[in-house]
């Protein structure tokens, strides 16, 4: 490297790239919007539903229950990480390892069970 060159010439297609990249992103959207129509029209300014057309308020209220089975999921895969590294260790744990991770099971399965009791894991609403 020669004093003064401060970046690899081995680099340079990389930066040549990133910046051809970026050029052609900001073009695509100037054009866009150069040659975009600007006329609101009713038509354009309707819901899009898959080509249906709309029908009643737009702004209706629906269960979404799948919410509570992604947390749900997220509380199970966490404990998923606990279990792994001491089912790697058992072999050399003491039985205090022992108890603590069977006490940890039982707590899951407590709360697996009280989600069926509260059936949180039901897709459908009882009306």
């Amino acid at each position: 490297m020669t004093p003064g060159t401060y970046l690899p010439l081995k680099y340079l297609p990389v930066f040549l790239m990133l910046i051809l990249a970026t050029v052609f992103a900001f073009a695509a959207i100037f054009i866009n919007r150069l040659l975009a129509p600007k006329k609101k029209t009713p038509t354009k300014l309707m819901a899009y539903e898959s080509g249906n057309l709309p029908s009643g308020e737009v702004r209706e209220r629906f269960f979404i229950g799948y919410y509570v089975l992604a947390i749900l999921f997220v509380v199970f895969d966490v404990e998923l990480v606990f279990l792994y590294p001491w089912a790697l260790a058992f072999n050399h744990l003491s039985t205090v390892g022992f108890w603590g991770m069977l006490f940890f099971i039982i707590l899951i399965l407590l709360g697996y069970f009280y989600e069926i009791k509260k059936e949180a894991l039901e897709w459908l609403k009882k009306s």
